[in-house]
Formats: structure tokens, C-alpha cells, sequence
């Protein structure tokens, strides 16, 4: 029988699924992205991250938590500087030889 299990951080169900053939259920919340394992019962025994709920309570639609104005922002933000030092990385692999070399070429033998 597949329990259902609820996000303590976010208050919704968490989606699942498993591998064909293995008794291993991954949890992940919709909104966090937090991922849990049914391997460890100890985090749904303590209720911690997420808990086991009898039936799975039916939310309407407009109760659905949305993100805020502030979290959209930071996401938004985040997103830039996640590009900004892939930039960063990409320029410095290809910038490395050439300095090493130049600082090679600087260092008496």
C-alpha cells in the first residue's frame, strides 16, 4: 500500500515514485524540492522533514500556496549570478594557459 506524505516545511503532498521491482519510494515536495528516501523511516518517525498522512487531504485549487513576490525576486537573482560565474568560469579556463605562461615566462630559472 503507498502512503502518502506530506512536506512539513511547505504543508503539501509530496509527489512519489520508484524503480520498477524495488521496494525503495522517493518523496519529492513540489515547491521546496526536497527529496526523501522511504529507506530512512527514522526522518518520517520524527516528522522533521516530512510526516505520513492516513488520507491525502484534497486541496482546492486557489489554497495552493504561491511563491511570494520576494521569492521570485531572489530566484530571478539567483539565476543571474548562477550564469555570471558560469561566464566567470568559462573565461578563466580559457584565460588560465595564457597567464600560467606569462608567469612562466617571469620567474628567472
Amino acid at each position: 500500500m503507498e502512503s502518502h506524505v506530506e512536506c512539513t516545511q511547505c504543508g503539501v503532498l509530496m509527489t512519489t515514485w520508484c524503480a520498477d521491482g524495488s521496494p525503495t519510494r522517493y518523496y519529492q515536495c513540489p515547491f521546496c524540492k526536497r527529496t526523501l528516501c522511504s529507506a530512512y523511516d527514522e526522518v518520517f518517525q520524527r516528522g522533521a522533514l516530512a510526516r505520513r498522512v492516513v488520507a491525502p487531504v484534497r486541496v482546492p485549487a486557489a489554497s495552493i500556496p504561491e511563491a511570494s513576490r520576494e521569492d521570485k525576486r531572489w530566484h530571478e537573482v539567483k539565476g543571474r549570478a548562477n550564469r555570471w560565474f558560469a561566464r566567470l568560469e568559462a573565461e578563466g579556463s580559457r584565460c588560465a594557459p595564457a597567464v600560467a605562461v606569462a608567469v612562466a615566462a617571469r620567474v628567472p630559472a
